[in-house]
């Protein structure tokens, strides 16, 4: 499996394309697509699915791009983020000028311990409500994607949209995946999960969300 990371948007989002035998999946379309688009045409690449690990604007920007040029793709989000999905939809539209049919639209949900198949991979859901409600990470062969619950030496914000109780009892489902895991978060660098398991004050308690 290959991991590409492009940054995008106004929020430096990082927007993720994973490869597996000429397949593949975008996580966190985060805004202009159009280098990501390129290295899959450029790889020939068969885009299956685009997924946003939440349902702010920042991680959803590309999402009908990707859909223009991949239509046949399939966009991926929890339910529980559907609302804010509606509201990120009009934020996204005033920064890219859209009209009002661009709205982003799932075209199906993922819930804790759905599996998407990508080549001979698997990718899992692993439901972590906190930063939002619907907040999810994709868990690979020794990889996660956390979007916005997990960053090098800090969580995501819970005070636009989600839950404090709930990012802590995320965290504690995340340190218990085993330490070799590499954590490609929504933003800022990649880190270990053992890493951050003794380093993160969010993760050690030192700090409570």
């Amino acid at each position: 499996m290959i991991v590409k990371n492009f940054i995008t948007g106004p929020l430096a989002t990082n927007s993720y394309l994973i490869i597996a035998e000429k397949e593949g999946v975008v996580i966190d379309a985060g805004g202009d697509m159009s280098e990501l688009i390129q290295a899959v045409r450029k790889e020939k690449i068969t885009i299956r699915y685009i997924i946003a690990t939440h349902g702010h604007f920042d991680h959803i920007m590309g999402v009908n791009q990707l859909k223009r040029e991949f239509p046949s793709s399939l966009f991926l989000v929890n339910e529980k983020d559907l609302g804010l999905l509606k509201r990120a939809s009009g934020m996204a539209q005033s920064f890219l000028n859209l009209s009002i049919s661009d709205v982003v639209k799932p075209d199906g949900f993922v819930k804790e311990g759905d599996e998407i198949e990508l080549g001979r991979e698997k990718l899992r859901i692993i439901e972590t409500p906190g930063h939002t409600m619907g907040s999810i990470c994709v868990l690979a062969n020794g990889y996660i994607f956390t979007g916005d619950t997990l960053f090098y030496g800090t969580v995501g914000r819970t005070d636009l949209g989600g839950s404090e109780k709930l990012l802590r009892e995320s965290l504690e489902k995340l340190k218990k995946l085993p330490d070799e895991i590499i954590v490609y978060p929504g933003h800022g660098p990649f880190t270990v999960l053992g890493y951050e398991k003794v380093k993160n004050p969010f993760l050690t308690m030192d700090i409570l969300p």
